[in-house]
């Protein structure tokens, strides 16, 4: 009876954590997930308006949050070699970027 009671209560316990957990442990990853919902800039968007900008053709984007604030960080190839393109998710706005490298 005692086994069967402490069970039930470890069990529990999981399920607790389980469903807590991406509150606890992914809240960032969250947030990126979700950062493009509110907006009306769509992926495609800032995607096009990276490639515009640096000449080059896109071939990685994502969703980041800075300071909660959602922005696209698109990493374009092309003559000018690999640049990386900051856009504003809110505005649609090119905010920041640099030439080779890694993404910001």
């Amino acid at each position: 009876m005692m086994i069967e009671y402490i069970t039930a209560i470890a069990l529990a316990g999981v399920l607790i954590l389980g469903m807590a957990g991406p509150t606890f442990s992914a809240n960032g990853e969250v947030q990126e997930e979700t950062a493009l919902l509110r907006t009306k800039l769509t992926l495609s968007q800032a995607i096009s308006t990276a490639e515009q900008q640096t000449g080059g053709k896109a071939f990685d984007a994502g969703v980041d949050v800075d300071h909660g604030k959602p922005r696209v960080i698109v990493e374009t190839n092309g003559s000018k070699g690999v640049q990386t393109v900051i856009v504003d998710a809110e505005s649609g706005q090119i905010i920041g970027g640099h030439a080779g490298g890694e993404a910001d």
